[in-house]
């Protein structure tokens, strides 16, 4: 209602400069209003002044979409199109997304910055959680080598024919000294009877101390070895000692010449001795 007065008439009377002359009395009102404005529609907003749009408000808060300010203005609908999101929808998802955090100050390294979401911590924080720290490689565990002792052959096989040393062979159960000039024939030293005897219990020698003469007879050791003399080291056609008494003053010996068993007096005469265990 223009109560006597018109609406184009109170416009031009207020301000005159920005009424154009002859324009209708239906249009004057709307160009009044657009005088008083500047005249000028809305344009590109000036740097710095952009805004976000509520739909990309709300999908930076849900996937992290970047954030782009908008650089042109858009002219608002009469209602928030179908992608569009009200600022309901923006707070339910911020809502959402702030009940799922249940992260404290002790749950994150130290020194670090994040957001917590708890009750009274509300806001930007800083973790206090102190960690051990991270090996910059696998460490490589050497295993402890195992030490497999060196087996020590038998004694035989040490002391025997080769491989072995050849001191010693073996006839029958008895292991016989082999060398005529090693210790197990007195270095090939002739001596009695009792003086062999002595010899014999008294000699240590390859790590055993058992060692003694052989025993006598046609049908002793002495005899058998004297058989076997190819397989000894060395020897020669002399009579060597046995153990066996033979009578009250003598004791059996055996010629390795013909293997013949002869006997002789202690103190009648020498031989020669092999020790065997």
């Amino acid at each position: 209602m223009q109560s006597g007065i018109d609406v184009a008439f109170l416009a031009g009377v207020l301000f005159p400069v920005c009424l154009p002359v002859g324009v209708p009395h239906g249009w004057q009102g709307r160009l009044w209003w657009h005088g008083l404005c500047g005249g000028n529609t809305p344009g590109a907003p000036s740097e710095g002044s952009g805004m976000y749009t509520f739909q990309n408000l709300y999908d930076y808060i849900v996937s992290g979409t970047a954030l782009e300010a908008q650089t042109s203005f858009q002219e608002p609908g009469a209602a928030p199109g179908s992608t569009m999101k009200s600022t309901k929808q923006i707070g339910d998802a911020l809502k959402t997304s702030y009940e799922q955090s249940d992260v404290t100050a002790d749950n994150v390294e130290s020194g670090r910055k994040f957001f917590c979401t708890q009750s009274g911590s509300w806001g930007i924080q800083t973790g206090t959680l102190v960690t051990l720290p991270r090996p910059t490689a696998t460490p490589t565990i050497t295993p402890t080598p195992t030490i497999t002792p060196t087996a020590t052959p038998d004694w035989y096989t040490q002391y025997g024919p080769y491989p072995g040393s050849g001191d010693v062979v073996q006839i029958g159960t008895m292991y016989v000294a082999s060398k005529m000039g090693g210790p197990g024939c007195a270095a090939d030293v002739d001596m009695f009877w009792a003086a062999a005897m002595s010899w014999a219990d008294g000699l240590v020698w390859l790590g055993k101390d058992d060692w003694r003469l052989p025993t006598g007879g046609v049908e002793g050791e002495l005899s058998l070895i004297c058989t076997n003399k190819a397989s000894l080291d060395s020897h020669h056609g002399h009579g060597f000692w046995s153990s066996t008494l033979y009578g009250v003053d003598g004791a059996y010996a055996v010629g390795f010449g013909d293997c013949m068993v002869v006997h002789y007096g202690w103190t009648e005469t020498t031989d020669w001795v092999r020790a065997v265990r």
